[in-house]
C-alpha cells in the first residue's frame, strides 16, 4: 500500500464505541451470503426495506465478495489519508470541474442550511472509469496516492458494483421485471457517474456538535454502499416517499436519528434513480452527516462509498411492466445531464473545466 508508516488518523483498532443516550435508527440486517445464494426469505427483506425506507445493514461475512469490501475498505481509507493530507494547492488541481463528479470537493463548498452556513467535509471522488481501464485509456490525472493504489480500487470497484448489481437483481425480480432492465441501465464498462468517494470530516469542535459535514439530502444514483468506522450518519425518523433535493431541509416533520455503524456491515441505501426507474416504488432515504457523538467525535471520521448510478447515455423513464405504476411520459433527458441537475441542486459548485 502506499501510505506511509506514520502517525495514521484513520485508525479503527483504537475508536471508542458508540455512545449510549442517542436516538438510533433500528435498520434491518441483511446477509449478503444468504442473498448470494438465493435465499427466497432474505431476498423479500430487502425488497421490504427498499419499499420502505431505503435504508438497510448488509452483512458482508462469509462470501468472498463481502470479504472483499471489508478488508479493501481500510486500505482504501488509508491511501485516502495520504491524498487528502496532500497541500491544499496540490488538492485543488483536481477540483470538480464541468459536469464531471470526479476529483477534489474541499470543505465549505456546499452549503449546510438555507442560512448559507458551509459544510465541514472534504472528499475525493475517484471515478469507476479511469480505475477499471490500462493507464493509457485513462481520461484524467490522479494524485501520485491514488495513481499508485489503482489496482485496489479496480478491484474495490468491481466488487461493490457487483454487490450493487445483485440487489438491484433481486429487486428487479420482486417487482416483476427482467433484471436485464437494470443490468443494461448500469454496465460497469459503460461511461457513467460511478465513483468510490472517500470522505474526511473534521474533530468535532464543540459539545453541541453545530457543525454539518454533508447536508440534508437524498442520494441521486441508483443504490449506495457505505462502509465507516465512527457514528456520524444520521437518518430522518420519517420515511420520505418523495425525492425533493432543492430544498436542503426535510418535506414532513420528524427526528434525525443516529445510525450506528455495525462492524462487519456495510450501509446500503437506495437513490434517487431508484424512485424514478419505479415510478416510487422503491424509496430514497433523507440523510445527513455530522461530527460523531461522543468521545468518538474527538476522532476525524473517514468514509468510503461506492455510487452506482445509471450510464451517462441512459434515458431516466420508468421502467414499464410488472408491479411499476404506470405514470406520465417523461422528459427525454440523460442520467449524465439528470445527475448534474441533482448535484447543482444540492448545491454543489463545480470549477469550470480547464483548457487541455
Amino acid at each position: 500500500m502506499p501510505h506511509k508508516e506514520e502517525h495514521r488518523e484513520f485508525t479503527p483498532a483504537l475508536y471508542p464505541e458508540f455512545p449510549d443516550g442517542f436516538p438510533t435508527l433500528q435498520l434491518q440486517t441483511v446477509s449478503l451470503s444468504k442473498l448470494l445464494q438465493n435465499d427466497a426469505t432474505e431476498q423479500d427483506r430487502v425488497f421490504e426495506q427498499c419499499k420502505g425506507r431505503g435504508f438497510f445493514y448488509l452483512e458482508l461475512g462469509g462470501c468472498e465478495a463481502g470479504e472483499m469490501i471489508l478488508k479493501l475498505a481500510d486500505d482504501i481509507a488509508a491511501v485516502g489519508e495520504d491524498t487528502l493530507k496532500l497541500p491544499m494547492a496540490e488538492k485543488l488541481q483536481y477540483q470538480l470541474q464541468g459536469r464531471s463528479l470526479d476529483g477534489y470537493k474541499l470543505a465549505g463548498a456546499s452549503a449546510a442550511d438555507k442560512k448559507g452556513t458551509r459544510d465541514t467535509a472534504e472528499f475525493f471522488n475517484v471515478g469507476k472509469n479511469d480505475m477499471i481501464v490500462p493507464d493509457d485509456q485513462m481520461k484524467k490525472p490522479w494524485p501520485a496516492p491514488i495513481k499508485a493504489a489503482k489496482p485496489l480500487f479496480s478491484t474495490y470497484v468491481k466488487t461493490a458494483h457487483g454487490i450493487g448489481m445483485h440487489i438491484l437483481s433481486v429487486i428487479a425480480s420482486k417487482m416483476g421485471v427482467d433484471p436485464s432492465e437494470f443490468a443494461s441501465r448500469h454496465r460497469i464498462e459503460e461511461m457513467s457517474g460511478d465513483h468510490v468517494r472517500i470522505t474526511r470530516g473534521p474533530p468535532r469542535a464543540t459539545e453541541e456538535m453545530p457543525e454539518i459535514q454533508t447536508p440534508s439530502h437524498t442520494d441521486f444514483g441508483t443504490i449506495t454502499i457505505l462502509m465507516n468506522w465512527l457514528g456520524g450518519l444520521q437518518v430522518y425518523s420519517v420515511s420520505a416517499r418523495t425525492a425533493q433535493l432543492s430544498d436542503g431541509q426535510p418535506d414532513v416533520a420528524g427526528e434525525w436519528l443516529w445510525v450506528k455503524p455495525q462492524k462487519g456491515c456495510a450501509i446500503i441505501n437506495l437513490g434517487d434513480a431508484a424512485v424514478k426507474f419505479t415510478n416510487g416504488v422503491l424509496c430514497s432515504g433523507r440523510h445527513r452527516v455530522i461530527p460523531s457523538p461522543g468521545a468518538q467525535g474527538r476522532w476525524p471520521r473517514y468514509s468510503i462509498v461506492y455510487f452506482v448510478r445509471p450510464e451517462d447515455q441512459c434515458v431516466m423513464r420508468q421502467l414499464r411492466g410488472g408491479g411499476i405504476p404506470d405514470g406520465p411520459e417523461e422528459e427525454a433527458i440523460t442520467a449524465r445531464d439528470w445527475i448534474f441537475r441533482q448535484a447543482q441542486g444540492l448545491g454543489i459548485q463545480f470549477e469550470k473545466e480547464k483548457d487541455k
